[in-house]
């Protein structure tokens, strides 16, 4: 690809991966290949996905997260007003962001438990490789908090 300018990379980059994906028939549609792993689940905010394979979403409005095993059917996991934003860490703690920049930590057995208050509503949350949680807010702002800043409180 040598000489071929940044623009020419990206779009020929593009057309490869279409290839790909089109010989896979995958098109993003459940019909065509893709398994469905829970339905009715209006309002959803946010995905993340335990190392079991366990999938976990919430919604807003009725302040529930939800868990979705691999072959079941969704169940409510843990209450929490107005989720926003979930993730998981290795020890499959999830960790739920709030409209009102509150964080909580569910534990695997479904305890619930305020970690940490940012002052601001949670847009988008990750684990980095050292368990620490990065929070992205409604004002713009990304925050790194190790977890020994965490404060388990109810």
């Amino acid at each position: 690809m040598q000489g071929l300018s940044s623009i020419h990379t990206y779009f020929l980059s593009v057309i490869v991966i279409a290839t790909i994906l089109a010989g896979t028939g995958v098109t993003g549609h459940a019909d065509d290949g893709a398994k469905v792993l829970g339905t009715g689940l209006a309002g959803t905010a946010g995905l993340a996905l335990d190392s079991r394979g366990y999938a976990y979403t919430a919604d807003r409005e009725a302040g529930v997260v939800l868990c979705v095993p691999p072959d079941g059917e969704p169940t409510t996991y843990a209450r929490v007003a107005e989720p926003t934003a979930l993730a998981v860490d290795r020890l499959r703690t999830l960790f739920v962001g709030t409209a009102s920049g509150e964080i909580y930590a569910v534990a695997p057995d479904g305890e619930v438990t305020r970690v940490f208050r940012c002052g601001s509503a949670v847009s988008g949350l990750g684990i980095d490789r050292d368990g620490n949680l990065l929070v992205s807010t409604g004002k713009g702002a990304i925050m790194k908090v190790s977890r020994d800043k965490f404060h388990f409180s109810d």
